[in-house]
């Protein structure tokens, strides 16, 4: 359930990168109103997770995230519908569906962390490796529904269609916390008051995440329009082509879920940071396709298990405030893809795509000065607790 919640929101975060050109197309947007809609997707992501919290103690992480699933599918058909009615209402179909997937992805965020409590690396790399999958049949349902007739409007009722095959087959499985209604446990202001406060390493972490996800959303809304003003293609291929960063992404989280281990978050975060930096040096700089095509994979490959390594780093500095501490990490996140992709969009007004591309290059090298800041706390040898022998995990997720 946790991991076809997760694969509903990256369907419709993803479909929007190959989408968004053809939308510009259509309605004769400039770059910088094309990348409204992907600000306005992240603005509603911050409302949420300033609010995430109370929400969720009031109505309890299940009925929260079908409430959830539902709502972003039928914001997903707005955008669709609201594309004939002028750029007034596929803004706000855009901020919706930003709302309501901050939500769902929050939501499933916070109960796998608190299932799966010392694994939750593998756990949440593993539950990003199954949303690659479906972020990889957003372009190619994009450049399908396009190509074939129906046009890029089709690619959106896919969610609708989804989360419904979801709900029939999940709605009674059990998941995340039972709704609060009072007493000591719900939130107020003597809670908050004795929450113990982050330390400034997680506020560290946090503009780390923000950072990766920036880069990664810089690709996912500027790949294609890099593709076409690049080395030549078509919007159309373009689209279809976007694909291959969805695939280098699956095929990185897939490889991630097998190494990832309590313990090897930082170092799997550098190598993962260097991959993603050799493949973007020549999808920015490529003059030929078949150079972008497979600089555009590595990419993806790369850039796969930033955000749920870096997640897993955050959430390790106070397991206890799981809630608290994604909530804070998705208004980061939010707000990186709210003003990455605008910053790419106003600069391609200005200079053109290839150069804005650019910002790109300066959040990995951002990034990579930020994990050489990070010290992780040291825990003495003595303090290391021994297991009384070896036993199969419970809580592990099997591949």
């Amino acid at each position: 359930m946790a991991y076809g919640g997760l694969a509903l929101y990256a369907y419709v975060l993803y479909v929007q990168g190959p989408l968004l050109p053809l939308l510009r197309e259509e309605t004769h947007l400039s770059y910088a109103a094309m990348s409204a809609h992907s600000t306005l997707f992240a603005a509603g992501g911050i409302v949420t997770n300033l609010l995430y919290a109370r929400v969720s103690a009031r109505l309890g992480g299940r009925r929260l995230f079908w409430a959830a699933a539902g709502s972003l599918a039928v914001s997903a058909l707005l955008l669709a519908l609201g594309a004939w009615a002028g750029v007034a209402y596929t803004l706000a179909a855009s901020l919706a569906m930003g709302v309501t997937g901050a939500t769902l992805q929050t939501a499933t965020a916070s109960a796998l962390s608190d299932h799966h409590g010392p694994h939750r690396e593998r756990a949440l790399v593993e539950a990003n490796a199954g949303a690659s999958a479906t972020a990889l049949l957003a372009p190619l349902a994009v450049g399908a529904f396009q190509a074939s007739g129906p046009g890029w409007r089709a690619a959106l009722v896919v969610p609708l269609l989804a989360g419904a095959v979801l709900y029939v087959a999940c709605r009674r499985v059990p998941f995340g916390a039972a709704p609060r209604r009072g007493g000591p446990g719900a939130p107020g202001k003597t809670a908050r008051a004795k929450a113990p406060p982050l330390p400034a390493r997680f506020r560290l972490l946090c503009t780390l995440l923000g950072t990766v996800v920036g880069l990664e959303f810089c690709v996912v809304f500027y790949g294609a329009p890099q593709l076409s003003s690049g080395v030549g293609l078509s919007s159309d291929s373009a689209a279809t082509a976007m694909s291959l960063f969805a695939a280098g992404a699956l095929a990185g989280r897939l490889v991630g879920s097998s190494v990832a281990r309590p313990g090897r978050a930082r170092p799997l975060v550098v190598a993962a940071l260097a991959v993603t930096g050799a493949g973007f040096l020549p999808l920015w700089t490529a003059t030929a396709a078949p150079v972008a095509l497979v600089a555009l994979f590595v990419t993806g490959f790369g850039v796969a298990n930033l955000f749920p390594l870096v997640l897993s780093l955050a959430i390790e500095v106070a397991p206890d405030q799981s809630d608290r501490i994604t909530a804070r990490v998705y208004l980061t996140t939010s707000t990186a893809i709210m003003c990455a992709p605008l910053l790419l969009g106003a600069l391609s007004d200005r200079v053109g795509v290839r150069p804005a591309f650019g910002v790109t290059a300066l959040l990995i090298a951002v990034a990579a000065l930020l994990v050489l800041l990070d010290r992780a706390p040291r825990t003495p040898p003595s303090a290391i607790p021994r297991p009384a022998a070896p036993r199969p995990d419970p809580t592990e997720v099997k591949s």
